[in-house]
Formats: C-alpha cells, sequence, structure tokens
C-alpha cells in the first residue's frame, strides 16, 4: 500500500508574526513620527555610538542622541533599528525611555509591544497594545497591532471586534482585510476568508501573501483558479518558493503531472533544500513507475529531512517494487526508527517476510 502524496501547503499563522518587527521598524524609520524633548532616559549613548558591534545606523543614532539627550523620537527610532538588529533589550530600554519622555504617543507603545512580542513577553504586549489604543483610539497601527494579537493568541472574538473598527476607520486598509481573511480561515470560514483575502488583492494588487492565502484555498477546493493566484505569487517575488511549490501542488492535484514536475523543480531551484518538493516529485515518478528516478528523489527528500519517515517508507517501497528486499527492508526498518507506529511499514515487513 502505498502514501498519499504529501501536499503540505498550508503556511502557519505564526509566520505572519515572525516578521512584524523588522516591517514595523522599516516603516517606521522611513516614515518617521513626531517628537519633542523631556529628560534622558536611554539605553547608553556614547557607548553605543562607539561599539562597532552595533549597526552604523544605530551608531550614528547614538550620536545624535549624544547631542540631544532629551529627544524622545531619537530614542525610539534608535529602539527600532536596534530591534531590527535583533538587540531587543538595548531596544526595549529605547523605547521605555522615550515612552517616559512622551506617554501620550501611540506609536511608543507600539513600538514597545512588537519588541515585547519578539521576546515572546505575550502579557506584556498586549498591556502596550491596549494603552496604544487608549491613547489613541483612531490610530491604525494600534488598532492593526492589537488586531493582530488576539489573533495570533487565538482570541477570535477579540480580533474580529478590534479588525472590524480599523475597517470602519479605513475600508482601504489592506492588513487589517487581511489578517482578517487569517482569522476566517482559522476558525474554518473559507467563504470569509476568500472575501478578505479578495479585498486585500483589490486595495494591492501585488500582496504576495493574499496571493499565496488565496491560492492556497483553492487548491484545497481542487479549483485550478489557485494556479493563477500562485502564479501572480511568483511574478510578485520569484525567487520564494511558495508560490512555485503551490503550483506543483495544485497541478498534482489536478493529474497535470509533467506541470507539476515542472513547478516542483522551480521550488527547488530557489529553495534546494525543500525536501517536500523532493518527495512529492518522487511520488510522480514512482506512481509512473519510474522507480530508479523516484528512488533518487526520495533519497534527496530523506537527506535534507532525516527525521521524514515518509520519504524512508517510499524508498522501501520503491526497491520493493524493483525486487530488492533486502534494501526495502532496511528503509522500512528506518521508517519505524523515526516513527514505531507507521502501520504501512510494519505491514510491508510481514508481507516480504522481514519483520
Amino acid at each position: 500500500m502505498i502514501l498519499k502524496t504529501d501536499l503540505k501547503v498550508n503556511i502557519p499563522l505564526s509566520k505572519f508574526f515572525t516578521t512584524i518587527i523588522i516591517a514595523t521598524c522599516t516603516y517606521i524609520i522611513i516614515t518617521g513620527t513626531g517628537g519633542c524633548s523631556g529628560g534622558f532616559f536611554g539605553s547608553g549613548g556614547s557607548a553605543m555610538a562607539n561599539d562597532t558591534t552595533l549597526s552604523l545606523v544605530v551608531r550614528e543614532y547614538s550620536k545624535m542622541i549624544d547631542a540631544n539627550p532629551d529627544n524622545d523620537e531619537l530614542l525610539y527610532k534608535r529602539g527600532l533599528e536596534l530591534a531590527k538588529n535583533k538587540k531587543f533589550k538595548l531596544a526595549l530600554k529605547d523605547m521605555e525611555a522615550a515612552i517616559k519622555l512622551k506617554p501620550k504617543n501611540a506609536d511608543y507603545h507600539i513600538g514597545k509591544a512588537e519588541i515585547l512580542m519578539a521576546e515572546n513577553e505575550t502579557k506584556k504586549a498586549l498591556d502596550s497594545y491596549e494603552k496604544a489604543v487608549e491613547v489613541d483610539k483612531k490610530n491604525e497601527k494600534a488598532l492593526l497591532g492589537l488586531g493582530r494579537f488576539y489573533l495570533f493568541v487565538r482570541q477570535f472574538d477579540n480580533s474580529k471586534k478590534t479588525l472590524s473598527s480599523l475597517v470602519e476607520i479605513n475600508p482601504s486598509n489592506k492588513e487589517a482585510h487581511f489578517y482578517m481573511g487569517m482569522l476566517y480561515k482559522e476558525t474554518g470560514d473559507t467563504t470569509g476568508a476568500l472575501t478578505e483575502f479578495r479585498k486585500t488583492i483589490q486595495i494591492d494588487p501585488y500582496d504576495y501573501n493574499a496571493l499565496i492565502q488565496l491560492g492556497q484555498l483553492h487548491s484545497e477546493k481542487k479549483d485550478s483558479i489557485g494556479l493563477a493566484y500562485f502564479h501572480n505569487a511568483t511574478v510578485v517575488d520569484e525567487y520564494n518558493d511558495e508560490g512555485w511549490y503551490g503550483r506543483g501542488y495544485l497541478f498534482q492535484r489536478l493529474g497535470k503531472y509533467d506541470s507539476a514536475i515542472a513547478n516542483y523543480q522551480r521550488a527547488i531551484d530557489v529553495n534546494p533544500g525543500h525536501f517536500l518538493a523532493y518527495y512529492n516529485t518522487g511520488y510522480i515518478l514512482f506512481s509512473q513507475n519510474k522507480l530508479d528516478r523516484a528512488i533518487e528523489h526520495f533519497r534527496i527528500a530523506a537527506k535534507f529531512a532525516p527525521d521524514y519517515a515518509k520519504a524512508q517508507y517510499m524508498l522501501g517501497l520503491c526497491n520493493e517494487g524493483k525486487g530488492n528486499l533486502d534494501e526495502a527492508a532496511t528503509h522500512y526498518k528506518s521508517t519505524l526508527e523515526i516513527d514505531p507506529e507507521f502501520n504501512l511499514a510494519k505491514e510491508a515487513l510481514k508481507r516480504i517476510g522481514k519483520n
């Protein structure tokens, strides 16, 4: 008995929270925020200005802070830059200093919340997001951050309420629609998710994540329209493997195996360690009785993912098909070493008399 193809294309919710700090910092550093004066509380001026382990931008901000020690905006911007460089403890000190100087600035509370999220201090992050909204109830970044936070901790009702408030303030906020789509997806409302992701690309046709999500949802329904969304994602970012793999996934589901293999190869070109692209290609070749080529791909999949039991099992199945029973038994036993409950491998060993 063979396995179904491993067509993992779901993108975990956590993915959309791993780059929040970088995205937020880049945005705010470019656009800037207002600032004024107060007292000096930061994480050190001259020492940081001369610390060559820190980025040039951080050192330049530190020089400016030396000259303007009561400038909350400079502390805030340096904190963002430190966060971009994953110097979270230093970044938090700067953000707290900026807040102490200017407690009614919502952006400072948002910055602090994002840093706390990166440090996995979720309760403290929630306090900061809520403080940002309290300071400015119509601040779009504050509402987005809070709504996104609630989604991350799976408080879906609170997330929906907060994101809905943001949409009322600005119906063209594409991120509000995107995270509303993620909320609907996480709660099993495919129709709602599709609606929100479509709104996202109506606002921004080049939104990569929304295109991937639309492709994924249509793939789950075995709907060929997903191919167009995945294609557009590859146009937006041809160096990301998700779009290519997604196209291969859907082509395979539609029985268009040559196209599936071609797109899996593009995913491999972009990401040579994409073990699922190797595995699925191997599976197609196995189904076409091209056992030697299938073995090549399953071996590479197993190399890149040594704990992936399915690759070992399929290597056993291919060798069994070629009559190499000793080699097959070796792979079936390797499968069980990885996953002792892998019943198909147990049955295979009995079938070939090697149990």
